[in-house]
């Protein structure tokens, strides 16, 4: 704790910081507002016109700040440690905490202290008892529909198709219904990422209670935070009943286990409770208020209380219900106004003991699934996308078939087995094998057969390896299956060798691997007949019966009863199960007879693979069976290419980069009690006079944070497809009814390039009043800008459906585009002060304003005086402008600057702010193409590829692999080359060791690298031999006839036959040939496209290619005929070729002159040649044309002019070259500099030309 003794803060006026020099960063420095900061570089700007002279400002001493130093944290720490005080605990509590109401709607919850949560609006159960108000209008959602290019959540919300389980695994979907995994909410691991369990509601068909916080929970279970001790206390409240009658019923139905602080096991141990509960008034309504889905009820009227058992809950004689809601259920009992069911004919029969309050409600709840929560079904009874339940008259969504959740009453929504494929939903999957069309909502393991039957996707070490992997499938009148056709599949190869299993008859692939107990043609095997060690012939071995203990020698037997893909196990004798290595010699019998343990002469961690040398032999044969596993990919027969020589690595000494998270530890006592959600701080009003103060994030308000704000959550996600441009986005939350279109909110991003692209950015939109007029149109509208030029670049437009519920949860997947929008020319709009445009997302018009201008049609004008004069003023809220900052500008104004520290970034590396609110880590660096790390400190490896021999192409693909897995080479990654006019030698870049690297060119795949073990630096030779043949090439008409499934076990003949064969490849494998002369395949996906998803870069019918489908690295396009240039964007068609054209592919970036190739060497020395000879030939004309003689005919005078254009023209010819070169090499050059040598240069080149050419023809003319 702080001490509060009043701390004099030192304060100076803005005139006296002005003459000691303070600048606006050393004030924010103080702990002072950025507000203040502001209005002091205002004064700093012009001194002498501002009439802030005397405002003061105030030094701040530490931990206090704000403008007047009237705040302090409660604890003295930093950033991140401040914030992580407002997490909220990770594990069960006794006592309610931290719980929050939604009071914008107004809800009778029955009683107190039970509130209303935001995410009980529209959750599929009445909890408010005023007409069910949270979910009246809640069917909307039912019967929604989504776009073609949206994905349907199963609230009926819709999101953008890219977020259907995207790779950052976070849920666009308000109930996570677009992850097909749980994300346990609150979790201390989401860091300060409060957004995901914030922006979360548990799905409405699946009957949960929501714990306020993202967590969600069977009813009556318990929460982390103790909600639900809200809702039993709400329960529990004693109503009109006596004191004897309430306390009774409160313990007998074990609803709670205290009463006033006293246990109730003190009251049930006085024999007058039971008496005490006869003298009540019959039925007793108790609870009073339901206990179920907003009107379930329950009434007691026990016959004889003296047979009522204290130990057990006392459940309710009848069960009371809406009838219009659950019309399926007959009544047999009225009680005033209820509607009710004896207890015995929902569950609670007399044989049924139950122990607590929850079994009571798990026993009765299955009975009212089938219930509505709306009265008013016929309405909307015709809408197409409705299924109606059997034998009732609610309605649910088609979507909700069959996804694994029953809702109607008699689960026919889970058994209509005919609607199951004739949907079309786009999202259900088609299991194998089988007719069923499953929701997305189920796993995908619910799919019965567990062999694939997709032969393209079998794993090349799955052939012929006498194990079925997949179903036997009849083509052509014939079976056929991996394991079929085997004839030309050599069985002793480099996954079958030394594996304990008998691929070839005789053992060959075991020969030499392990201890020898047999002779060749002989497996070790302990004998069924009389536990002896024996040699089995190999005619016994394999052929369907067990002859040896654990089924050594029919070791498919266990993996075929055991699931496919799983490791070989220990066969038990008489008994149909198979145990696992780890089970064998553990002390534990697992096997009926016991004969996992039977042949160990010890116990514990025997037969673990580092043990093997220390077993006798009957242990070792034993052992050796349950340690059996499946095959990995494997490269260590591989043909190396090429042959490597010792290479040094000057960059990081890790093997692979792995980005570093920072977990770091929260002091649960850090949380403050005094704000639910917020921080905490210290308010000074005065000398001694100290108060608590929160401060809310928007999604709460209150004095304490103790209620939940409206809002609307938005992730964007943001693409790009040029990397060396920063750009400002804008968003605003505008209410479309009227002309004005007033902004309620507005956030603004500054997003560099590669950062972050393809993560979300977690944004909140807050309304201006408190509640929001729901009967208003709202959309939110995002605008992107060049932050270096201040260049508009777009809009987008997101209309805000169901403005009924309280969260709007919005996703968007921005892809930010290269150039300017043009503006229309035919637009419907009358723009008065501003430009007709078009949102990129949608057909629709709207104005974009001048600064200083706003309304839809841009006709209102706004003070933008407030902002910088090198920022530009996009709208007005709360009559304060809305300023766009330059690059190194940052606050609301656009005042102050912000500059990355000296020597931030190495090697080159450009730095940019990348967080403008000035906390850690705000800035970032862009690192050249030979770089990476957080200050471009990192070399990477190097791939230098020559081509020989083959035609050079405009540009390439590299396929990168750098790790491998178990089944085959993985984590690739994809570098797309441009490559450069007669360039034969190609430079790629990799953050990772390799293992293998296959290039594309044109249509044709070659084999650059391919190793055993990772390398760094290398480099390699491509020619006509790397090439991969494709497969007909290499096979006869006969082989090419036959199914692919029986094709593949031809696949070691063109290695055996063609020793110079290094690769060959099909419809699905790239294929290597071993040193062996055998084939060793791995999948390829040759279809993936690299074609661009957003087409916004290319111009001119340019294709867009990317190396990647998110956040590519390399974008380029390929053009079409007389269109060149990065973006297709010049037409060469009667212009010719220029200077920059011949030559800018030629030079290499950020390389000296010294080290360009030759052709650019032989290019600037032809000029200099040109230079010197053209210079010599000028002052030689000028001298000759320069006397009066030559000038008395016009021809003469002619020449005269010549030589000095001439002159001018080699000086800016010579120019022109070395400002090519020297721009291109330093590819970092102001943009100012080269728009200025572009327009100067080219223009008066092509004049000087021009001017030569017509002197010319005019001497020829006066010659005639």
């Amino acid at each position: 704790m702080i001490d509060f003794i009043n701390v004099p803060h030192p304060n100076f006026t803005f005139h006296e910081l002005y003459r000691l020099n303070v600048t606006s960063h050393e004030v924010l420095l103080w702990s002072s507002s950025i507000d203040l900061a502001e209005r002091y570089q205002d004064y700093i700007d012009q001194p002498m016109k501002s009439n802030r002279v005397n405002e003061l400002l105030f030094n701040c001493t530490s931990p206090w700040f704000g403008s007047y130093c009237q705040y302090s944290f409660e604890i003295d720490s930093n950033y991140s440690e401040i914030m992580s005080s407002v997490q909220p605990k990770v594990h069960i509590v006794d006592a309610i905490t931290h719980c929050t109401c939604y009071v914008l709607l107004k809800c009778d919850r029955g009683a107190e202290p039970m509130c209303l949560d935001w995410r009980e609006v529209c959750d599929g159960r009445i909890d408010c008892l005023n007409d069910g108000v949270d979910e009246s209008q809640c069917f909307q959602l039912e019967i929604n529909e989504c776009n073609e290019n949206e994905y349907r959540c199963h609230n009926g919300l819709c999101i953008p198709k890219k977020f259907w389980q995207d790779e950052y695994n976070e849920a666009e979907c308000l109930d996570k219904s677009d992850l097909l995994y749980t994300v346990t909410c609150p979790d201390i691991y989401l860091g300060l990422n409060m957004f995901i369990c914030e922006e979360y509601a548990c799905r409405s068909d699946e009957g949960r209670f929501s714990c306020g916080d993202g967590e969600c929970v069977e009813d009556f279970s318990e929460c982390q935070n103790g909600r639900h001790l809200l809702l039993i206390e709400s329960l529990s409240v004693q109503g009109n009943l006596s004191d004897n009658c309430w306390i009774a019923m409160v313990c007998l139905s074990k609803i709670v286990d205290h009463v006033n602080g006293v246990p109730c096991k003190q009251f049930l141990n006085l024999s007058q409770i039971l008496s005490k509960l006869e003298n009540c008034t019959y039925p007793i309504q108790f609870p009073i208020i339901p206990v179920l889905l907003g009107h379930v009820r329950f009434l007691y009227a026990p016959n004889q209380t003296s047979n009522i058992n204290v130990e057990l809950a006392l459940v309710p004689d009848y069960v009371c219900y809406d009838e219009e809601l659950c019309d399926f259920l007959t009544p047999t009992f009225r009680y005033g106004n209820l509607t009710c069911r004896n207890g015995y004919q929902i569950g609670l029969g007399s044989g049924v003991n139950v122990y607590d309050w929850k079994s009571i409600i798990d026993l009765i709840k299955p009975y009212f699934r089938g219930c509505s929560t709306r009265h008013d079904y016929n309405i909307v009874s015709a809408h197409s996308s409705l299924y109606v339940c059997k034998n009732s008259s609610k309605y649910i969504s088609n979507h909700r078939l069959v996804d694994g959740i029953p809702d109607c009453v008699l689960n026919d929504d889970e058994e209509v087995l005919k609607l199951r494929c004739s949907l079309n939903h786009p999202y259900r999957f088609h299991c194998l094998n089988d007719y069923q069309c499953q929701s997305i909502s189920l796993l995908r393991n619910i799919c019965q057969s567990e062999q694939h039957n997709n032969f393209d996707q079998i794993l090349f070490y799955e052939i012929c390896d006498r194990a079925a992997d997949s179903s036997p499938m009849i083509i052509n009148g014939r079976n056929h299956s991996d394991e079929t056709d085997c004839g030309n599949w050599p069985c002793s190869n480099v996954y079958t060798r030394c594996d304990d299993f008998w691929s070839c008859t005789y053992g060959d692939d075991e020969e030499n691997c392990a201890r020898q107990i047999c002779n060749k043609g002989f497996l070790p095997c302990i004998s069924t007949n009389n536990s002896k060690l024996i040699c089995l012939p190999a005619n016994l071995v394999g052929n369907g019966i067990i002859d040896c203990f654990g089924a050594s020698d029919e070791l498919q037997y266990c993996r075929e009863t055991s699931g496919f893909g799983q490791t070989y196990r220990f066969y038990c004798q008489n008994d149909t199960k198979c145990v696992k290595q780890w089970q064998l010699c553990d002390g534990v019998k697992d096997c009926l007879w016991g004969d996992d343990e039977n042949f160990c002469e010890h116990t514990s961690t025997q037969c673990e693979v580092s043990n093997f040398d220390n077993l006798s032999d009957v242990e070792y044969v034993l052992c050796r069976v349950g340690s059996k596993g499946r095959p990995s990919f494997s490269l260590k027969t591989a043909s190396i290419y090429p042959p490597l020589a010792p290479t040094f690595y000057t960059g990081s000494t890790n093997d692979e980069w792995n980005e570093q998270y920072i977990k770091s530890s929260i002091d649960d006592s850090a949380f403050s009690d005094i704000c639910k959600y917020g921080l905490h701080i210290y308010h000074q009003l005065g000398p001694g006079n100290i108060s608590d103060l929160c401060f809310c994030p928007p999604i709460y308000y209150g004095d304490r944070c103790q209620y939940q704000n409206q809002r609307v959550s938005l992730t964007i996600t943001m693409g790009f497809v040029q990397h060396n441009t920063i750009n400002g986005i804008v968003i605003t939350l505008i209410e479309q009814d009227n002309d004005r279109q007033e902004i309620h909110s507005y956030h603004q991003l500054t997003n560099p390039p590669k950062y972050r692209c393809g993560q979300p950015f977690n944004i909140y939109l807050l309304y201006s009043t408190r509640p929001k007029n729901t009967s208003k149109n709202y959309s939110v509208r995002i605008d992107a800008f060049d932050k270096e030029s201040l260049v508009y670049l777009a809009s987008w437009s997101l209309k805000i459906s169901f403005t009924f519920l309280p969260v709007n949860r919005l996703a968007f997947f921005l892809t930010l585009p290269v150039y300017r929008t043009l503006h229309y020319n035919n637009c419907p709009l009358r723009c008065y002060k501003g430009t007709c445009m078009k949102f990129l997302n949608e057909e629709r018009f709207f104005c974009r304003c001048y600064s200083g201008w706003s309304g839809a049609q841009c006709q209102i004008q706004i003070d933008c005086s407030n902002c910088s004069s090198n920022s530009i003023c996009v709208g007005s809220i709360r009559n304060q402008p809305i300023c766009v900052c330059p690059t190194g500008k940052f606050g609301t104004r656009c005042l102050l600057e912000q500059s990355c520290p000296i020597n931030f970034c190495k090697n080159n590396g450009k730095c940019v702010v990348a967080d403008d609110r000035m906390v850690d880590e705000s800035f970032v660096c862009i690192c050249p193409e030979a770089y990476f790390g957080t200050h471009c400190e990192t070399i990477k490896r190097t791939i230098e590829v020559s081509l020989q021999n083959i035609e050079v192409p405009s540009y390439l693909y590299a396929y990168i692999y750098h790790g491998i897995t178990s089944s085959q080479p993985t984590s690739r990654f994809v570098v797309l080359q441009k490559v450069k006019l007669f360039q034969n030698v190609i430079t790629l870049y990799s953050m990772y060791r390799f293992y293998i690297v296959v290039l594309k060119i044109d249509i044709s795949y070659y084999l650059a690298v391919l190793q055993q073990e990772p390398s760094d630096n290398i480099s390699t030779t491509v020619g006509s031999a790397q090439r991969c043949a494709p497969f007909p090439e290499l096979f006869n008409s006969e082989v090419l006839a036959l199914p692919r499934i029986h094709r593949l076990k031809s696949y070691h003949i063109p290695c055996q036959s063609n020793v110079d064969l290094q690769c060959f490849i099909d419809e699905s494998y790239i294929c290597l040939c071993t040193v062996e002369h055998q084939t060793n395949c791995f999948l390829f996906d040759f279809n993936s496209s690299l074609v661009c998803t957003d087409d916004v870069y290319c111009e001119n019918g340019g294709a867009c290619l990317q190396d990647r489908p998110e956040c590519p690295e390399s974008i380029l396009c390929a053009c079409v005929d007389c269109f060149f240039g990065d973006r297709c964007q010049f037409y060469a068609k009667g212009i010719g070729l220029t200077l920059d054209d011949m030559l800018r592919y030629a030079i290499r970036p950020n390389i000296t002159f010294n080290k360009q190739s030759t052709a650019i060497k032989l290019s600037a020395a032809l000029t200099m040649v040109i230079f010197v000879v053209g210079w010599l030939n000028s002052i030689f004309a000028f001298s000759v044309f320069h006397r009066h003689t030559p000038r008395q005919v016009g021809s003469g005078i002619y020449l005269h002019v010549l030589s000095v254009v001439s002159c001018l023209v080699v000086t800016l010819l010579t120019m022109k070259l070395w400002f090519v070169v020297f721009t291109h090499i330093a590819q970092s050059t102001n943009r100012r500099i080269l728009y200025g040598g572009c327009v100067f240069l080219e223009i008066v080149l092509k004049v000087s030309l021009h001017m030569s050419n017509w002197l010319n023809a005019f001497v020829a003319l006066e010659r005639m």
